[in-house]
């Protein structure tokens, strides 16, 4: 059976440990709750003045009892406050002064069981017995220790002990009906669950068909997909709120892929039995998945209600209010979490990333300021610090911050390449090649880092440097888009080995389709292998796509003015102007536009026509 099938049966026994006792054992738990406002002597045999010897020291029993409630009541308290650790000492000191109780022992092993300590538990268990050989919950507790620690003969033994004890017991045979589906007797653990299921005296009817359900799902045999959703249903039918018949069938649906049959189970159940926050959990992944961000946020609203300091649910309703471009929500929600856990990197980045998101730079600069190198965040906070110091025009912050990025973490690579790239900016194109070049050094492997080196050299004019450091990022990584596009480039514009070129750029559009700048190149690349018409066709695409880059527009001129189709070329070329920042390349452009006047000149003066462009007057 699944984990969760023994844990089940083991939190009810925990819950029965810790708050409830056996109707016939009813009396031994009230002792306590009211022997502080009892005055006679109770106090156990072990603890009573010895009659005997009249002369020893006599102990005031009432004074004993007194202790006893005390103690007893503090380490109740503490319990419900989930402090076990306290609990522990205080139930120990209670059973200074009454040794003998069995319920002390089986309150103290619950609280050892919280803190891991499943041998003291089952120490305590076993004392408790011998105490009250007669405690129900004593034996179910122990069998439910023993099953979690999979000795499934021992924790046997204990559920037949209570079947001795009381033969109408009906969570006992529950118990090892569990225990046979948990090393996979599916068909005892079903014949066992079938006969609870047809005992007229089951208290709790509702289990059988559920846990039948449970081994169905488990076992996976040839149609017990329709078994085991009857069995949910019926455990349904004989207990309408029962959560757990709810969710297990739920998840047949989900795992069925019916999940508009698993959501119409669970909203149903909140509808009439809810808000449930476990419900509220299935339906938020399901919701969520689905990108219904309005309605997992009222699941998240039903799970935050009944769990105010759950951190980790306030940080999913902050997520869908991001995704939702509620920035404002979103940053409120931030906040109160971050006041709940100020140490939380991961709040302290997404909050910063919202005021990044709101163009507040400063804010979000303030919040990724705060993450420390320790941090799995620092790196991104690193990188976003310095871009908004870039946008803020503050170029020394920014190259500050990732100079303390690369002493703080100088194994990381993206901080170098980022370094190169503000440096490239500021046209310190010398300053960026040591750099890289020492980079590369430090980071043979890193392609990215040989790429941007590769670009550098080619601003500084070397272009064979260039070419060899893209031929060694290809060595490292053979599908590196951003490579093969410029390499291809480059041989295209210095004359280099075109039918490598085309297929090189070929390979980066299958990787990389749609991007009008390797279109642009593949274009261009066909244009200096004299393929025009397929140049024309796919430098028309790549302008379609980008329609204001310069330099596809300027190619797609020339494509045209080698067809023989100059008012085109003329067109394309205008349109390279109006977009072409760099003055030495607009001064290029407007000359290719003199030489299609000139052209469309003699065309037009030998055909009679002169076009509108040619200026005729004296």
């Amino acid at each position: 059976m699944p984990k969760g099938f023994i844990l089940i049966l083991v939190a009810s026994l925990l819950t029965t440990a810790c708050s409830t006792t056996s109707t016939k054992h009813a009396s031994a738990a009230q002792y306590y709750r009211e022997s502080s406002a009892d005055i006679v002597n109770r106090a156990p045999a072990s603890m009573s003045v010895p009659q005997e010897d009249a002369a020893q020291p006599t102990i005031d029993g009432t004074h004993v009892r007194t202790q006893a409630d005390y103690h007893f009541t503090l380490a109740d308290t503490y319990a419900l406050e989930g402090n076990s650790q306290r609990a522990i000492e205080e139930y120990k000191l209670t059973l200074v002064y009454d040794p003998k109780s069995a319920i002390v022992r089986l309150r103290l092993a619950a609280e050892y069981v919280k803190q891991s300590l499943v041998s003291e538990a089952i120490e305590q268990c076993k004392l408790a017995i011998e105490a009250d050989s007669k405690n129900l919950d004593a034996y179910l507790l122990l069998g439910g220790l023993y099953s979690a620690l999979r000795m499934y003969d021992d924790a046997t033994v204990q559920y037949k002990h209570v079947m001795k004890i009381e033969p109408d017991n009906t969570e006992a045979p529950m118990f090892i009906g569990a225990l046979l589906a948990e090393q996979k007797k599916f068909t005892e653990a079903l014949t066992h669950f079938q006969a609870i299921a047809n005992n007229p005296k089951n208290k709790s009817p509702h289990l059988a068909p559920y846990y039948i359900g449970r081994i169905l799902v488990e076992e996976k045999k040839p149609g017990f997909f329709q078994k085991a959703e009857l069995a949910f249903q019926k455990s349904l039918i004989l207990k309408p709120p029962f959560t757990d018949a709810v969710l297990a069938l739920g998840q047949l649906y989900e795992d069925q892929k019916k999940v508009d049959q698993a959501v119409e189970v669970y909203e149903a159940y909140q509808e009439q039995w809810g808000p449930e926050m476990s419900v509220a959990e299935a339906l938020s992944k399901i919701y969520v998945g689905r990108e219904q961000y309005d309605q997992a946020y009222r699941q998240f609203e039903i799970i935050e209600s009944t769990d105010p300091e759950d951190l980790n649910v306030k940080i999913k309703m902050a997520y869908i209010l991001i995704e939702k471009k509620s920035f404002t929500e979103a940053i409120l929600k931030l906040e109160d979490i971050l006041s709940k856990a100020p140490y939380s990197d991961k709040v302290r980045f997404y909050l910063g990333a919202v005021y990044e998101e709101v163009k507040d730079f400063k804010g979000a600069i303030a919040h990724f300021n705060k993450i420390t190198a320790s941090s799995s965040y620092y790196t991104e906070s690193i990188v976003h610090m310095a871009y908004l110091y870039k946008l803020l025009d503050k170029p020394d912050k920014a190259v500050d911050t990732v100079k303390s990025g690369i002493a703080a973490l100088p194994e990381h690579a993206q901080f170098y390449a980022l370094y190169a790239s503000f440096l490239d900016d500021q046209k310190k194109f010398d300053e960026a090649h040591e750099l890289l070049n020492d980079a590369v050094k430090k980071f043979p492997q890193h392609a990215q880092l040989r790429f941007y080196l590769g670009s550098v050299q080619d601003r500084l004019g070397r272009t064979q440097q260039s070419i060899d450091s893209m031929k060694q990022v290809l060595t490292l990584d053979g599908e590196h888009v951003q490579a093969l596009n410029f390499l291809a480039y480059t041989y295209a514009e210095h004359g280099g080995d075109l039918e490598s070129a085309e297929d090189m750029v070929r390979k980066a559009l299958s990787l990389q389709p749609n991007d009008a700048y390797i279109m642009d190149t593949l274009g261009w690349v066909l244009f200096k292998r004299g393929k025009n018409t397929d140049s024309v066709k796919i430098l028309e695409a790549a302008y379609r796509l980008q329609p204001t880059e310069a330099v596809i527009a300027e190619h797609l001129g020339d494509a045209y003015y080698k067809s023989q189709m100059p008012e085109k070329a003329k067109k394309m070329y205008l349109r390279a102007i109006e977009t072409e920042s760099n003055k030495d390349n607009a001064k290029k452009i407007r000359s290719k536009i003199v030489s299609v006047d000139k052209q469309m000149q003699k065309v037009g003066q030998a055909s009679g026509r002169m076009p509108a462009s040619v200026d005729d007057t004296p």
